[in-house]
């Protein structure tokens, strides 16, 4: 990113920064997915020419044939990288459950990083223009610049064409300014990702590895553990992600918003990968959901949303399952609902809104860590036992090797501590990363020192990759 900053700042024109800008977000991806990268300026011609297209005609069916044009072609390079083989596997999975022999053979296919996020970004732009609701741009650098741009091209967030287009009107400048606020970004997703996540990680597959026989609370542990993994790692990237965005003077939406602070399921996907949910709701809940607003249209629009979501994070049973059991919690949420207000009103539990507040709470995140170990374990036979020491629990019977556990454990014990002592602090705060980067300058670079110690004190031996980048 140095050399960019460098070449960009050799040159006046816009658009010389911006083609550079461009390049090396393309160079980028060509070091880490070889020739498909075609597949990335395939997706941009696709969508640039069918959006000009979609607004250019008057004619509803010209206009929709348009978009079918990009919905078929960007879902079909999707499916066919990400899902064939998962397709290949269920169905030999169908023949042996009915005691036959599986047929066919998966197919050698290496699945491009930041496929899902940038078929789905262009996807948006299309579809956008054919709502009227955006503009198609003119120029093909610009719009390549909004699918390539390298600091979210790989693993988010997925930026609205509505969102990066204007942006581009104003010149490529690196500013004292934005580089403070970017390298504040950075440094902070740094922490989660190196301190925490990292850290978090060699205890959490230890559990999951092979979890049969373990107690419930090491279960719950693990749960909670590989909570606080995936959500320091992901939201880490996507800190990552904005701050380098910043410093060429880019800003992107909030991805996430302290969601382990939600008191419901639904609050929950208003904090936890915000570009997504949004995503969804605009383009999948929506559609389904029609015009015609009913209470079953209106949850099997939510169930069907949330098993397509659990799918587009992985070709895997157990992601549909966990979609679906998050669909599950939203829906019996709102059949629920009437109902639970009424208990809450008849122990009287609603004259005290704090204490009513924090039994929400532990009850969402109980909610939220339990789908977790769908999302985690390895197999049908590791989800069916650590889901059965999540809710039946036999802390009584197992005091002693708790204790052993927690002994032999510190460290984990600690970071998980840590987290939440950090992440209550930071509900507190409006937005940490705004106020450490209104510090004065040199109070600012006693921040960065501090990380730097605390980066070179708390990286592990072994880092890990971002986990989003499967996805």
């Amino acid at each position: 990113m140095i050399i960019v900053i460098l070449a960009i700042e050799m040159f006046r024109r816009k658009n010389i920064k911006l083609s550079l800008l461009m390049l090396a977000s393309y160079v980028f991806y060509y070091f880490d997915s070889g020739y498909l990268f075609v597949l990335l300026l395939f997706s941009s011609v696709l969508d640039f020419y069918c959006g000009k297209k979609i607004y250019e005609s008057d004619e509803v069916k010209r206009r929709k044939l348009f978009l079918t044009f990009s919905i078929i072609g960007n879902l079909g390079i999707l499916g066919f990288f990400k899902y064939t083989n998962f397709a290949i596997e269920s169905i030999n999975g169908l023949f042996e459950l009915f005691g036959g022999v599986p047929q066919f053979n998966t197919l050698n296919i290496f699945l491009p990083v930041g496929i899902s996020f940038f078929t789905f970004q262009t996807m948006s732009y299309t579809i956008d223009i054919y709502r009227r609701k955006l503009k198609p741009v003119k120029s093909f650098l610009k719009f390549g610049m909004f699918v390539a741009f390298f600091p979210q091209l790989v693993a988010g967030p997925i930026v609205r064409a509505a969102v990066f287009l204007p942006q581009l009107k104003n010149k490529v400048v690196i500013t004292s300014k934005n580089l403070k606020m970017g390298l504040t970004f950075i440094s902070w997703g740094l922490i989660k990702k190196i301190v925490f996540a990292d850290n978090i990680a060699p205890y959490v597959n230890a559990i999951f590895a092979d979890p049969v026989g373990l107690s419930s609370f090491v279960v719950i542990l693990g749960a909670v553990g590989f909570g606080i993994q995936v959500y320091c790692d992901f939201s880490a990237y996507s800190d990552i992600a904005t701050g380098c965005a910043r410093i060429f003077g880019f800003k992107f939406p909030k991805n996430f918003n302290k969601p382990y602070f939600s008191r419901s399921v639904s609050e929950f996907w208003t904090r936890w990968h915000i570009s997504l949910s949004t995503w969804f709701r605009d383009y999948v809940f929506t559609p389904i959901l029609g015009k015609r607003i009913s209470l079953p249209r209106m949850y099997f629009s939510i169930f069907v949303t949330f098993l397509l979501s659990g799918l587009w994070h992985g070709a895997s049973w157990n992601f549909v399952i966990w979609g679906g059991l998050h669909g599950f919690f939203l829906v019996f949420s709102l059949i629920t609902n009437k109902l639970r207000a009424g208990f809450v009103n008849f122990i009287g539990l609603s004259k005290f809104p704090k204490l009513h507040s924090r039994i929400r709470l532990i009850i969402t995140q109980y909610l939220i860590f339990l789908s977790l170990l769908v999302f985690r374990a390895e197999n049908f036979e590791h989800i069916v036992y650590t889901m059965k020491k999540f809710i039946f629990l036999d802390f009584l019977t197992n005091i002693p090797s708790i204790l052993s556990y927690m002994l032999e454990n510190k460290f984990f014990i600690l970071l998980i501590i840590m987290f939440f002592y950090l992440h209550t602090a930071s509900y507190k705060v409006k937005n940490v990363i705004e106020r450490i980067n209104s510090l004065e300058l040199k109070y600012w670079f006693f921040y960065v020192v501090f990380v730097i110690l605390l980066l070179f004190l708390f990286t592990p031996n072994l880092n890990t990759a971002f986990i989003y980048f499967q996805f």
